[in-house]
């Protein structure tokens, strides 16, 4: 006997999306580690932080509005890419970029190659060792307060500002 209503099929790439909503929440726990590392050394430096999270077209990004005295700064934006949507390969990179207040792009880390391997990991610990929390926080911050001419920790107590 056939079965008059036939099984809806799930689309091609329904397998990937499930697989990277995992890899992205993996990766969730380093970038707010990150977020909460640089909130603290901004909130030091007297910049308020708007951090909000959302679903872009290349992937999951976390995005840190920074707001000075006189209003929006810039925006660190901090996306987990999903190589299928950006270059047609199953795995997962983490973008970091610095935003202006317009949402233009004033620098961006560039996808690394770890050793030769590939750009994009498919496994948590593969993405975030590219990014090692520590190192990555003090990058940003003091490209945001060298872009900005913010005075940094050191700078304040000499009596000198950044350049």
């Amino acid at each position: 006997m056939v079965d008059p209503v036939a099984f809806p099929v799930a689309p091609a790439g329904g397998g990937w999306d499930v697989e990277f909503t995992r890899l992205a929440r993996e990766v969730q726990g380093g970038v707010r580690s990150l977020v909460q590392d640089l909130t603290a050394r901004f909130q030091a430096a007297g910049l308020d932080c708007d951090v909000r999270m959302q679903q872009t077209p290349r992937g999951l990004s976390t995005f840190m509005a920074l707001v000075g005295q006189r209003g929006l700064l810039c925006i660190v934006d901090l996306t987990v890419i999903d190589g299928m949507k950006v270059a047609q390969v199953p795995g997962a990179a983490l973008d970091i970029r610095l935003l202006d207040a317009c949402g233009d792009p004033v620098a961006r880390r560039p996808i690394h190659r770890p050793e030769g391997g590939p750009a994009y990991q498919a496994t948590a610990d593969g993405i975030l060792a590219v990014h090692p929390v520590g190192p990555s926080a003090t990058a940003i911050h003091l490209l945001v307060m060298g872009i900005f001419g913010l005075p940094t920790a050191m700078t304040r107590g000499s009596g000198r500002t950044a350049a």
